[in-house]
């Protein structure tokens, strides 16, 4: 009697807080929302990114170049890891519409997933789950990795919180196998114990993952491959330039090398501050400064990266104390960043948004206010022991 009785007043609970507080709910809408898109890519044809990815397996298995153009088949280069197409064949082999609708499926249900693994309250949790909706749903139009590269990221931390270095760098190396940058969310194992173990499991996952096409193809192949990779990565053809360096181009001449020695400035300033006073949160807030940082400092960023800078700006601004000042950032990074690149604002500030890159403004300046806000918790560190 007692456990239905408690049962009836959660439930009565829960209608009064309203469905938009329930995890049920949020799950639905968004995998709605991934069907929603699917549909749209399908009746559009507008699903060139996982023709690729598709087709990297098919290229693989048959010993073909990977970083050719394929015209008759998909446009725009294959930039992944040689070992991606291995990774992606769960999706590859079923036919191409079934594979789509599996790939946003897992995108979104992945993404959720570690979303729920932040250590946030309830309702930091559920005002985090939609205000990243919009974006998801940004990032699931182009179909591509970006969702699933953040999931990965975010599990990098949820393992090495527990304690668990083989499982953290199992996904660390993962992301590092679809986007070489993502491995550098593993930068935080700093604040952890176990750093030579999770080093240890980095170098196994590291070298099995590296050798892992040799299972389809020959050494020579793979160090075909290996080489075209690295020439198509350094060459200026994968410049999309959606970062904040790309913003300041639409605006005046800036010094590349400065730009990018003042940003690792910024990370080294953030590390620094972590490590000299750790506090339970700093390995969060760090991750979180981590995602902004890796979209809005990369020249091969583009619109559906940033998915990744979202959620560091939600996720870094709602595991803060609350001010006023969460409530701006968060407000206008979901305006300017999610809202204004769409077609649901009018077309003139469409165009605007587009063609001057503003998606990463609001990303520095949360950047911006993380690093204040560290530097404000050591600050107060050093007065309380002093006084």
């Amino acid at each position: 009697m007692h456990n239905v009785a408690g049962s009836a007043v959660s439930s009565m609970e829960t209608g009064r807080r309203g469905w938009w507080h329930s995890t049920s709910s949020i799950v639905i809408i968004y995998l709605l929302v991934a069907v929603g898109l699917y549909l749209q890519s399908v009746f559009t044809g507008r699903y060139n990114n996982f023709i690729i990815f598709r087709s990297s397996w098919r290229h693989l298995t048959a010993g073909l170049p990977l970083y050719d153009l394929y015209n008759g088949e998909y446009f725009d280069y294959f930039l992944y890891h040689p070992s991606f197409p291995v990774l992606f064949s769960p999706f590859a082999i079923f036919p191409q519409q079934m594979g789509l609708l599996l790939w946003l499926l897992f995108s979104t249900g992945i993404f959720l997933y570690a979303l729920s693994k932040i250590p946030l309250s309830g309702n930091a949790r559920t005002a985090l789950f939609w205000f990243l909706l919009l974006e998801l749903g940004n990032a699931l139009q182009s179909s591509q990795t970006n969702p699933a590269m953040t999931a990965f990221m975010l599990l990098t931390v949820v393992h090495l919180d527990k304690g668990n270095p083989g499982r953290a760098a199992f996904f660390t190396c993962l992301t590092f196998f679809i986007k070489g940058y993502g491995a550098v969310i593993g930068l935080v194992f700093l604040f952890y114990p176990k750093k030579w173990h999770y080093i240890q499991y980095c170098l196994l996952f590291g070298i099995a993952g590296t050798l892992l096409p040799l299972l389809f193809v020959s050494p020579e192949t793979l160090t075909g491959y290996y080489i075209s990779w690295v020439e198509l990565l350094t060459s200026s053809t994968i410049k999309e330039d959606g970062s904040l360096l790309g913003f300041l181009h639409t605006i005046w001449r800036v010094d590349d090398t400065i730009f990018l020695l003042a940003a690792l400035a910024g990370l080294a300033a953030i590390f620094t501050t972590g490590l000299i006073r750790r506090y339970a949160i700093t390995p969060w807030l760090t991750a979180a400064y981590l995602l902004i940082w890796i979209v809005i400092f990369n020249q091969s960023t583009e619109s559906p990266t940033y998915i990744m800078a979202v959620t560091g700006v939600g996720m870094g601004l709602l595991l803060l104390p609350y001010n006023k000042w969460t409530t701006i950032l968060l407000c206008t990074t979901f305006v300017v960043t999610c809202l204004c690149p769409t077609d649901f604002v009018p077309k003139a500030i469409n165009v605007i948004a587009v063609n001057y890159r503003v998606k990463a403004l609001p990303c520095f300046a949360v950047l911006l206010y993380l690093q204040w806000r560290t530097g404000m918790m050591i600050k107060q560190h050093v007065e309380a022991h002093v006084t």
